[in-house]
């Protein structure tokens, strides 16, 4: 029987962006469970003993999408039809799961949402049966909580592109191709602790757990994106979001704050940072401004990170490959 890889979208703007076409470029299946739309939540394993059942998307190879035990079939003229089994669709398979990954999104996994507990209890077979699992930004979350970890808010919001340090740990893997630094972007509000049996792999001077391994598993954590490209910074960046401002927002707060305490001696800002520079409550020393986000993406930035990704998902295919 064949296999696959799991992966779950919780959002329409928090894709898998690049992973998909890692994948799809060595030819490994994998099926996109996109669990805001109708019937998906039904379709997702509990644990690995489950099969995942798939139809292919249409031109596009190595790219599955699940379906329910009972799926709808419209009739010829578009109305809806009657549930049927899925083993009367055309072009169902049955795969067996060889690795999952989960990615971001805007909720909390304190939220509860009612699939979390279906993802956590596959995260902790996939732990049980040594199987790789990898988690992005909400998904590395949800591993910590599926093991035991909290998620609580972070001490900083960040946002952009950030340097994170790789820390050395007992039997870690060579994560990061040898790299003792990390250029990668951030945007969260929240972050998890260590779980117990992982380890911390990499720090930031933000937020301090940025990514940990389970064991001595091809299971990681993160709390950064390697993953994205234009396209999904920009549909991340484009909506509201706590601390992300253009500059000329940035120097406005300054200004009033800075006009309000002259008037009423009030302190409104937070502590030092820099020479002679508060930072102010309402802003965060870890966001990047709109305009260095921009800056960022005209230099070059997705594909300075292409080689950081590459490392992390040649290590963790590695897990199921060998």
């Amino acid at each position: 029987m064949r296999s696959l890889v799991v992966i779950f979208l919780h959002e329409p703007a928090d894709t898998a962006a690049y992973m998909l076409e890692y994948l799809t470029a060595r030819k490994i299946d994998f099926a996109t469970f996109r669990c805001w739309e109708k019937g998906v939540v039904q379709t997702i394993p509990n644990s690995l003993d489950e099969l995942v059942h798939c139809v292919p998307v249409e031109g596009k190879p190595h790219h599955f999408i699940p379906v329910s035990s009972t799926s709808i079939v419209s009739s010829e003229d578009g109305r809806e039809g009657k549930p049927t089994s899925y083993l009367a669709l055309s072009g169902v398979e049955s795969f067996r799961i060889r690795g999952v990954a989960s990615f971001g999104g805007s909720m909390s996994v304190n939220d509860q949402l009612p699939y979390f507990d279906s993802i956590r209890s596959l995260m902790r077979s996939c732990i049980v049966t040594r199987t790789p699992v990898i988690g992005h930004c909400l998904g590395g979350q949800l591993l910590s909580s599926a093991l035991g970890g909290r998620v609580k808010p972070s001490e900083n919001c960040e946002i952009g592109w950030w340097d994170i340090k790789v820390e050395e740990a007992e039997e870690a893997k060579d994560w990061f191709g040898g790299r003792k630094f990390i250029n990668v972007f951030l945007i969260h509000t929240e972050s998890f602790t260590i779980p117990s049996g992982a380890r911390r792999i990499a720090t930031g001077t933000h937020c301090t757990n940025q990514a940990f391994q389970v064991g001595d598993q091809f299971a990681i954590g993160m709390q950064f994106h390697p993953e994205v490209d234009e396209r999904k910074v920009r549909a991340l960046t484009a909506p509201k979001f706590p601390f992300l401002y253009t500059e000329e927002e940035v120097a406005a707060i300054r200004k009033e704050e800075d006009a309000d305490e002259k008037e009423n001696g009030s302190r409104a800002c937070g502590e030092v940072f820099g020479t002679n520079r508060r930072i102010s409550a309402r802003m965060s020393p870890a966001a990047m401004t709109r305009d260095a986000i921009d800056k960022c993406l005209s230099e070059g930035r997705i594909e300075l990170n292409r080689p950081i990704a590459d490392s992390i998902y040649d290590t963790w295919c590695s897990g199921f490959l060998c």
